[in-house]
């Protein structure tokens, strides 16, 4: 609007990357009520825009702004881990304290194979890169693209709720795909838009990664193949004990998430219920280093028959022992290296 100063946003859809956000942004822009940027600003993550730039800087990036009521924007990177959301959600606090959030979130390794595919279009990974070796070859905390911690979404995820608690709303991917009408009414109570405008199409545009309709599912994008069962399993490893905070923290059942199989057994660790108690002639310093090895061997696809583990160590509660390094990923201060 010529001559009128662009308010700051009064909602953000903060991720999930590869979820589904550019669907929610082009369907809530479509709202008489509702203006969106027309592209990610990456505004709280980038030091360069949000120090040097400034709010100037940021009021520039929603250029058809036409007096609408609600401005919002989209961009996944405010929730990912590598961009450290505690401190990007003190800057959004900072900046837009009043401000709603949305997040969609998507099964972990769907995500994480439609990033890795994403980066092969850009030409950032190989053309031939399999998910599972490149997950195995870097440690996710230390990977550029976030592929891996891009679906830590607890551990993303919790500064936001402490610091704006039911102002964010956290959706699924699956939600979208199942009924989209009835997520995009959500989102418009949410936000505070009037209810009573449904696009009549809202099912039909694209997510970024389709050639076809929001209601179905995207083609997997693991090099030209599909990811096996096996593969699957052994990729969960890394999203699993993340998995089970995040149903503690939005009250969903995510168990279809899970491939199953004898990773769910050998690496379901829970932190809040059993604490070490070593039995009397068991080396604990010694149990707690070999059951790391066994546990990086799983993580990163290696046989646990592989190790050759003393009877106590091999059978003495493992979950227990795992309790020391459950810090990962969610502070991920401590590794499994």
């Amino acid at each position: 609007m010529p001559g009128s100063e662009v308010p700051l946003p009064k909602f953000l859809i903060i991720g999930a990357q590869k979820s589904g956000t550019r669907w929610l942004r082009i369907n809530a822009g479509r709202h008489p009520d509702v203006y969106t940027a027309p592209s990610e600003t990456m505004f709280f993550h980038s030091p360069e825009r949000f120090d040097a730039g400034g709010l100037d800087w940021y009021r520039a990036q929603f250029p058809g702004w036409a007096g609408e009521p609600i401005v919002g924007e989209a961009t996944p990177g405010y929730m990912m881990w590598r961009h450290r959301p505690r401190q990007v959600a003190r800057r959004i606090a900072d900046v837009v304290p009043g401000v709603r959030l949305i997040a969609i979130l998507r099964n972990p390794i769907d995500r994480a194979d439609s990033a890795m595919a994403h980066f092969i279009r850009k030409g950032r990974l190989p053309s031939d890169s399999n998910l599972l070796e490149l997950a195995g070859r870097t440690p996710p905390e230390h990977d550029p693209w976030g592929i891996v911690s891009g679906g830590w979404y607890a551990a993303s995820l919790k500064p936001y709720r402490e610091l704006f608690g039911d102002r964010l709303l956290v959706l699924l991917h699956d939600d979208i795909t199942d009924d989209p009408r009835r997520v995009y009414r959500q989102v418009l109570h949410h936000i505070g838009a009037a209810p009573d405008f449904v696009p009549s199409d809202v099912g039909a545009v694209l997510f970024s990664t389709q050639r076809t309709s929001a209601a179905e599912s995207p083609e997997p994008s693991n090099g030209s193949r599909k990811l096996s069962k096996d593969e699957r399993q052994r990729l969960f490893a890394y999203f699993r004990d993340d998995v089970r905070m995040l149903e503690d923290m939005i009250d969903r059942d995510l168990s279809g998430w899970d491939p199953g199989g004898s990773y769910s057994v050998s690496l379901r660790v829970d932190p809040w219920k059993e604490r070490a108690r070593p039995r009397s002639g068991v080396d604990v310093g010694r149990c707690y280093e070999q059951t790391a090895t066994w546990v990086e061997g799983l993580v990163r696809g290696v046989s646990a028959e592989q190790f050759e583990l003393p009877t106590p160590c091999a059978k003495w509660n493992v979950r227990a022992l795992l309790d020391k390094l459950v810090e990962l990923p969610y502070q991920c201060e401590a590794t499994l290296r």
